[in-house]
Formats: structure tokens, sequence, C-alpha cells
């Protein structure tokens, strides 16, 4: 059986269909927003939804997929939300088995249309083309800070000689990760030393040709999705963390920890990650933090992980709201997720050190259908709401 990649952490993938992917789809959305316009966009759009039809046909002909109706079967916890809340109000949905097992493609029939969709039912095209490079984490930061928008200063490399004279004139801790990219694989936080930093470099590099190195942002993480160019919920997500007392090792206040757990969040077991990132930071697992000191034990955030998340919308300050739909707006896409790093959720961002990490084409809405605090948000009727009113786009 082979070796899981901790660097891919809960969520691993073949690095060599992730390079080729990364790798290449960089500079293809370099050419795209050089050579496409809104003419282009929308026919490559509408080639490539024909193209998912004509494929799926031929599939289902030859026996390979197979449909079903049971919305438990969902590949995913979000293609689960948007199916009962597709049912709620009237939308026929199934989904899609390949060889007999779940896939995360679904067919909805939305006011006689019948619309294919992997993850979330996104349009055909959007007029900037944003879905089609929304997910470069390069592209991103350009255009946000090009308007204003806090991003971490940074910037993007192919070679470590380039990427190590960077990190000179950085605030240290820096962050390393590939440009394309999610749920944290082959990303390293809390890096200080260019031995550090080289490795982490070689990390991403598994994964990405093409590699983003930015400063490490004090705080929780934040999610934020907005549909229809509106903010509909803000979702805070933390690693595993401990507090010390000044008497228990780590391991030991983990123990504790994991034996008054919420049962929606997965008992921290230790292995080479949370050795390496502890590491980092100058600590081990027989160290014994100071009273009131908070200790991360890994970078990956969410409950998966032994974390913790908490819808976090009402308490949003107005100024963050407004900056995230600003930002929606700047990116020109209708259904997207928003992560940044800020202190204090409840503040002005104005007052603090924050800003957008990246952004999502298709985020786990899920989240804030089920946060461990907080009270849920069905964001799915905001995207089926979106679909209904914008049907002609799909």
């Amino acid at each position: 059986m082979k070796k899981q990649c901790i660097h891919c952490g809960n969520n691993p993938v073949s690095h060599f269909s992730a390079w080729v992917n990364n790798s290449f789809g960089a500079p293809a959305n370099r050419l795209y927003l050089s050579v496409c316009k809104d003419r282009e966009q929308k026919f490559l759009g509408k080639l490539t939804n024909r193209l998912i039809d004509i494929w799926i046909a031929i599939f289902l002909w030859l026996g390979l997929i197979k449909i079903h109706s049971d919305s438990s079967k969902a590949a995913s916890s979000r293609g689960r939300v948007l199916w009962e809340e597709a049912t709620r109000r009237g939308i026929e949905v199934h989904g899609l088995l390949f060889l007999g097992k779940a896939t995360d493609v679904y067919v909805a029939h939305v006011m006689g249309r019948k619309l294919y969709y992997s993850g979330l039912p996104r349009p055909a095209y959007t007029k900037s083309g944003s879905d089609w490079w929304l997910d470069d984490k390069a592209i991103l930061k350009e255009k946000l800070s090009y308007v204003g928008i806090s991003v971490p200063r940074g910037g993007s490399f192919t070679r470590f000689d380039d990427c190590s004279r960077q990190f000179d004139s950085l605030e240290k801790p820096v962050v390393i990760k590939p440009q394309i990219g999610s749920r944290g694989r082959h990303t390293t936080t809390h890096i200080y030393t260019k031995e550090q930093l080289e490795m982490a470099f070689n990390i991403a590099k598994q994964i990405s040709y093409w590699v983003v190195m930015e400063e490490h942002l004090e705080g929780s993480v934040y999610r934020a999705t907005v549909v229809d160019g509106k903010l509909v919920g803000v979702l805070r997500g933390d690693p595993p963390r401990v507090v010390g007392d000044g008497k228990n090792t780590i391991t030991q206040l983990v123990e504790r920890k994991n034996s008054a757990k919420h049962e929606k969040v997965s008992g921290i077991v230790f292995d080479e990650r949370h050795r390496e990132f502890l590491a980092r930071t100058g600590r081990g697992f027989g160290t014994i933090p100071a009273t009131g000191e908070n200790v991360d034990l890994l970078a990956s955030i969410g409950v998966s992980y032994g974390g913790y998340s908490a819808e976090v919308t009402p308490e949003t300050h107005g100024e963050t709201k407004r900056i995230m739909e600003q930002a929606a707006a700047v990116v020109d896409d209708p259904i997207i997720g928003f992560d940044f790093i800020i202190g204090d959720i409840e503040k002005s961002p104005i007052s603090q050190r924050w800003g957008i990490i990246e952004c999502n084409s298709t985020p786990f809405i899920n989240l804030h259908h089920d946060p461990v605090e907080g009270t849920p948000v069905n964001v799915a009727k905001s995207v089926w709401d979106y679909v209904e009113n914008n049907i002609d786009r799909y």
C-alpha cells in the first residue's frame, strides 16, 4: 500500500496530475487573459459545457456512468447540501456514478434546462473570464492590490534563487504554497530561515512549477462566500490548537483536548506533519507552554484536523463585509469564496494587518451549513436563487 503524502494532508492527490494541471495552468491563465475577450470567453464557456454533455452522453451509452437519485450518496457534503436545497424548491437533481463509484458530478433540471455541474452549478462563462483564473493566487493578488485591497506581500517564483532574494526583504515568517492549488496541499507556514525556505520551496515544487511566497499574517483564517455580488456567509476556521497551563506538555494538553472535544471535531493524532510544524516554531511534543500561551499544532485548518469552525457573519465588521463584496466585483464572478486572515473580525480591517490570501471557484459552501459554533447559513439557497435568476447564462 502506497504511503500517503503528509504534505497533501487529509486530501491526497496524484502529484503528477496536480503538477501538470498547476504548472501548465498558470501560463495558460495569463494567455487566456491577454487573448480572450468577452466573445471568446462566451464561446469557450459554451463549447466546454457542450463537450461535457457529449462526454457524459457517451459514457452513459457505454454503461461506464450510471445515474442515481440518493442524495445521501453525494460524493461531498457540498454536493449533498445543494441537492437537499434543490429538492426543497422542486429542482430535480441526480448524481453520477462512474464505474459504480459516486462522483461530485450532478445533473439538475432547472426551468426546463438540464444542467450538468461538478461541485457547484456555475454559469457557462463570466464576462471577466474569472472562472478560468480566479484560483490562480498570483493573478488574484495582482488584481486586488491594483484597486487597493489588502493582500500579503510576496511574489511568484520558479527558481529558488529568486525566491531567496525576495525573502530577505519580507517580514518573517513567510508562507510558501503552490501558485494554483487548494485545501492547503503542499503549503508550508511559519518559515523563518533560508534552510526552512528551501525545504518548503521543494515541497511546493512537487505539485507545481510555479510557487508563491508571501508574508505570514497572524489571525484566524476566514472564508467569505459571495453569491451574485452579495456576501452571504463568513466562516472562521482555526487549526488544531492548545492553550498552555505552565505544567503540562503539548502531548498532555492534546490528550486533555481530545477527551473533551466537540462531536463535530476529529481527534488530534500526532504524526510527522505536527512534528515538523512544531519544530519550525522551536517546539516539540514535550514542550511545556506557558500559562495562557496559544500553540498551533498544524498549518491545516478545519475540524477534520482537530481544529475549529464558527459562523461569524453577524460579528463581522461592516467594512470587512464591504471589502469582500468589492473584491467579488473586481473578480467579477457570481459564486466565489475568499480566504482571508485577520486578527479581530469584529474590528475594522483598516486598523489591522490583514489580507485576502486566495479565492476559490468551487468553495465548500457546506461549511456554512454545519459550523461547530454560530448560526448556520443556508448558502445553497443563495446559489440556487442565482441559478434560477440567471438561467440564460447556463
